[in-house]
């Protein structure tokens, strides 16, 4: 149920425990134990999941098959209506096309993570050196 639902978005978006952890303010641990329904899942945690992944609380809970109500379903929406276009040159690339530019997006996603990790370093660095 809940354990397979928050494991099931986290997956789709191809993020890491410790990534789900830093957005809902919490640890790798405690979004483990969530996911294997290890202990309840507090209630500030439960809406930053669905206010982050855009889906009901009664779908996380798996109260409900419903991923969004009317206003989370009108946010996206407006999101898919963005990229419609771009859904539709994907459409008409061929195979190989389409899954050279699903790499060239993932390797795209890589070098921004790794740009963010080294740009936090350097604050992190600027603010030890500023305290000296």
């Amino acid at each position: 149920m809940a354990e397979n639902r928050i494991r099931e978005l986290r997956k789709s978006l191809n993020m890491s425990q410790e990534a789900l952890a830093e957005i809902i303010c919490t640890t790798q641990q405690a979004v483990s134990r969530m996911e294997t329904h290890a202990y309840d899942i507090p209630s500030e945690s439960l809406i930053k999941l669905a206010d982050h992944f855009n889906v009901t609380t009664d779908y996380i809970l798996g109260i409900s098959d419903t991923k969004r109500d009317y206003n989370g379903q009108y946010r996206m929406n407006q999101e898919m209506d963005k990229c419609y276009d771009i859904v539709l040159r994907y459409q008409k690339l061929s195979e190989i096309n389409q899954k050279t530019l699903r790499c060239v997006l993932e390797r795209l996603e890589q070098a921004q993570k790794e740009s963010e990790e080294v740009s936090a370093k350097e604050v992190d660095k600027n603010a030890k050196n500023s305290n000296m």
